[in-house]
């Protein structure tokens, strides 16, 4: 199919004719006597190789066909050419010297007598085959006659617009005949040579099924002007000139200005462009918040009614995570789909738990859902998927969710509060929250940046271990931490302090605190400034990168000794013993109850093996938790080991969310490389503890726990029983 088919000139190539289509490409062009059924043949009769060679069979008006050979010739020298036509006794021979003159390739004589699909067949072979084979695509002789060549099929093209670009990145929109529904092959034609499209243009119905709507990308340093797109595929093909229209507008600004907003095409774009470059990235992230699509519900709140909304929906690099409610008294609804844009729809399997809506909202019975659908990369730039509810008449109706955000943290914030954490089973984790939870929180591990550092004082020269405090919005223990780091001599000529804030935006009140403590305590302060929060295991692997000690020791912000002498033992201990990995002191509530005297694991109500403290609430001098022995962990609230093992372990896992299960899957790290983890019973710190936590919303309102609780169990489950079985099974009376 042509939309158009341009004048045609005399058939000339009854003979076989040589044609110059370039100084180092030339066509041999014959019409044999009779229609040609099998694969031709061309002959160098001197056998002159030629750099590459490529024939095109096709169809004329008259029933015969014509043949069309491209040759690419190295040298110009005389040629004997011998040409078959697949048919005994049809041959013919031609003879070429080229200095006699060469005979310049017509497009117009090429075409003349071909069928419609001829033409497209050998328009489509030259642009797509040809240029790239003999390295054409930049030829200026090669260009004028492609241009003249669309015009011997199509003397009055119609228009394609250039309606917006993103750096290099041109957005092409056109109308095509109904019937064009698969294009093979989208091809720009100018000044600037040939450039092919991107892969999988938009190509829909448009117009009530009149028309088919074509968007597609290309890659031009220049807006292209006086230039042609070719569009081809099995109903033909489609030939579009562009125009000069000044530089095209941004994509934001044509997406509020066009008429033609189909939910496909946002989808399209986003997808596509999304995947490109950082620039077009940005641009349909842009697009989306400045346009962003009304939120679609379905059905209406009452007593016998039903009603679904998809509340929340977080795509990721594997997927979407969807969450919502639905109220289905009737039972109505018989699935719910996610679209993905050149796909089917995807049916999602739901995890539902029984709720309840606000007094506001009629305070009806409700069903949550959550979900994960395993979409792939295509959804990843969307901040708006689209669904379809399948209902049990068999009709579809949209669901469109309110826009999700697209920073990173308040992404991971919305994926904690989409399960609240008494529905957060290992099913619900497993199927729906494990993938998105570890991608977002990657997210946002890569997005926190580099940190940066203040000092205050002279920094201790060599320093036998360094204290790395993260701090987090709580610096109400920072002046008696201090004040009780200054009272101990070994710890002020041997250690180096490093305090890390993890909450930047308090950066010039924190330098103005410890400049003040040390004016009045004498330390040395080196406070390490991350670029923005991210988490207790970064603030602490941070401020590790910087330490100059031998030894590191791991101190939590609301810890603060109970008197002289502490650090030095700690250390001690592992210069004693290089078997020993960690080491960890008595921890004790303000009330001078045990906090803390070695940790182990045990059972929680879902079989899930989680952190515990020895003696936790016991009185300080309880005598079997003043015994200093091997123990399953120490918590990272204070935690004493070598640097080079530290680094070795790869520092604190960072794949916890917020600040939990760092410490014991540490200590499972040294003891996987064989190391011990001892406890001292006879040195005691105060802990305030998780006071820093608690400001933590994102923390407090979520599954964080929950899922790092069964991230721990799915990665150590074995060697937990083993340590268990062993240490656990030796401290039977001491299981307090």
């Amino acid at each position: 199919m042509l939309e158009t088919l341009g004048t045609y000139a005399e058939s000339p190539f009854d003979a076989p004719q040589f044609l110059q289509l370039t100084p180092e490409v030339y066509l041999v062009a014959w019409d044999p006597a009779h229609t040609v059924n099998a694969p031709p043949q061309l002959e160098e009769m001197s056998s002159r190789k030629f750099s590459a060679m490529a024939s095109v069979r096709l169809a004329l008006l008259d029933g015969r066909s014509r043949i069309v050979w491209a040759l690419g010739v190295k040298e110009a020298a005389p040629l004997r050419l011998k040409l078959t036509a697949g048919t005994v006794g049809s041959g013919a021979e031609l003879a070429f010297n080229p200095e006699t003159g060469t005979v310049a390739a017509d497009p117009f004589a090429l075409t003349s007598g071909l069928t419609q699909n001829a033409c497209a067949v050998l328009v489509t072979t030259i642009l797509n085959t040809w240029s790239g084979m003999f390295r054409l695509s930049r030829s200026r002789s090669f260009l004028g006659f492609a241009r003249k060549l669309l015009h011997s099929v199509n003397d009055a093209p119609p228009v394609a617009d250039c309606v917006a670009c993103v750096g290099e990145t041109r957005i092409i929109e056109t109308l095509l005949n109904s019937e064009c529904s698969d294009v093979t092959s989208a091809v720009l034609i100018g000044d600037d040579g040939i450039r092919r499209l991107e892969t999988e243009p938009f190509n829909a119905l448009y117009n009530g099924g009149k028309n088919r709507l074509f968007v597609g990308a290309v890659s031009s340093a220049k807006a292209p002007s006086k230039s042609f797109l070719v569009l081809s595929g099995p109903w033909g093909l489609a030939i579009r000139r562009l125009e000069s229209g000044g530089e095209p507008r941004s994509l934001s600004t044509w997406w509020a200005a066009n008429t033609r907003k189909l939910p496909e095409l946002r989808d399209h774009l986003i997808t596509r462009l999304g995947s490109k470059t950082p620039e077009t990235r940005a641009a349909v992230r842009d697009l989306q918040l400045a346009e962003p699509m009304p939120a679609r519900r379905h059905g209406a709140l009452g007593e016998t009614a039903s009603f679904c909304a998809v509340e929340t929906a977080l795509t990721v690099e594997s997927g979407v995570l969807a969450g919502g409610w639905m109220r289905d008294p009737g039972r109505s609804y018989a699935g719910l789909d996610l679209l993905v844009p050149g796909l089917e729809p995807q049916p999602l399997e739901l995890h539902s738990f029984d709720g309840v809506l606000p007094e506001s909202q009629g305070g009806y019975a409700i069903r949550k859902f959550v979900a994960f659908a395993p979409a792939g990369a295509k959804m990843k730039h969307h901040i708006q998927p689209r669904f379809e509810l399948r209902l049990a008449s068999g009709e579809r109706a949209p669901l469109v969710p309110p826009p999700q955000p697209g920073d990173a943290v308040d992404s991971r914030a919305s994926a904690l509060g989409v399960v609240p954490p008494r529905h957060a089973s290992d099913d619900v984790i497993s199927q729906c929250l494990a993938q998105p939870f570890a991608e977002l929180q990657k997210r946002f591990v890569d997005q926190v940046g580099t940190p940066g550092e203040i000092t205050t004082g002279a920094p201790v020269d060599a320093p036998t271990v360094s204290i790395v405090i993260p701090l987090y919005k709580v610096y109400e223990f920072i002046k008696p931490q201090l004040a009780a780091f200054a009272s101990d001599r070994w710890l002020a000529e041997n250690a180096e302090i490093i305090f890390v804030l993890d909450s930047p935006e308090q950066a010039t009140h924190v330098e103005d605190l410890l400049i003040g403590f040390h004016l009045l305590y004498g330390l040395p302060i080196r406070l390490v400034v991350m670029e923005q929060n991210g988490g207790y295991a970064l603030a602490c692997n941070a401020g590790a990168a910087r330490a100059k000690g031998r030894y590191l020791a791991m101190i939590n912000s609301d810890v603060v000794p109970t008197g002289s002498g502490w650090l030095e033992q700690l250390c001690a201990s592992l210069m004693m013993d290089e078997q020993v990995g960690a080491v960890g002191a008595k921890l004790l509530y303000a009330d001078n109850a045990i906090q803390h005297a070695g940790l182990k694991f045990i059972h929680d109500e879902k079989k899930r093996w989680f952190n515990h403290h020895y003696f936790k609430g016991f009185p300080r001098f309880y005598a079997q938790a003043s015994q200093s022995r091997e123990v399953p962990g120490v918590t990272g609230a204070c935690l004493v080991m070598a640097r080079s093992d530290f680094e070795q372990a790869g520092g604190y896992t960072t794949d916890f969310i917020i600040g939990d299960y760092e410490d014991s899957d540490l200590c499972l790290k040294l003891r996987a490389s064989n190391k011990k983890i001892y406890y001292l019973g006879d040195v005691e710190l105060y802990h305030f503890e998780r006071i820093s936590i608690k400001k933590n919303g994102d923390y407090t309102r979520g599954v964080a726990s929950q899922y790092n609780r069964w991230l721990q169990q799915l990665r150590w489950e074995q060697e937990i029983m083993d340590v268990m079985s062993s240490i656990g099974a030796r401290d039977g009376v001491l299981a307090g």
